[in-house]
């Protein structure tokens, strides 16, 4: 229910065309531009109150660039610089990992992960409108 949310913050936030969830990136360089998000498994949280439904999500950032356009700390730049309102709702985790992948003919992929946290309330049950003509009828039992 949250995902549709999350997938357009994080449009909205890091520009990327596409947002993925997976359990795990599928081929390296395959990814151009996609942007990985791996929720934990006991990561997601609900909560139903005053008609709204309360999700609490963490998971991990994946993203895969070429080593000549990696810069350290790029989650935090990307939401330091984004203008997109919904950003408050995340919280970075930790420190970003920036892993090697694999070298293919003088080109270096690196994976470039880390936790967050997402927080957003999602009405539920919303009203229908009023009623406008109501009908009491009797039945007799004999």
């Amino acid at each position: 229910m949250f995902r549709e949310f999350l997938k357009k913050d994080l449009t909205g936030i890091f520009e990327k065309s596409e947002v993925d969830f997976s359990n795990s990136l599928i081929e390296a360089g395959q990814e151009a531009n996609c942007l990985f998000v791996v929720i934990d498994q006991d990561g997601v949280k609900n909560n139903f109150r005053n008609g709204e439904n309360y999700f609490s999500v963490i998971g991990t950032l994946e993203f895969i660039q070429d080593s000549t356009e990696t810069n350290f700390g790029y989650f935090n730049q990307r939401m330091a610089l984004s203008q997109f309102e919904t950003k408050g709702k995340f919280i970075l985790i930790g420190r970003e990992s920036n892993e090697p992948l694999s070298q293919e003919t003088k080109r270096l992929l690196v994976k470039k992960s880390q936790k967050f946290s997402y927080r957003i309330a999602i009405p539920y049950n919303p009203s229908i409108g009023e009623i406008e003509e109501l009908e009491i009828g009797t039945i007799t039992i004999i």
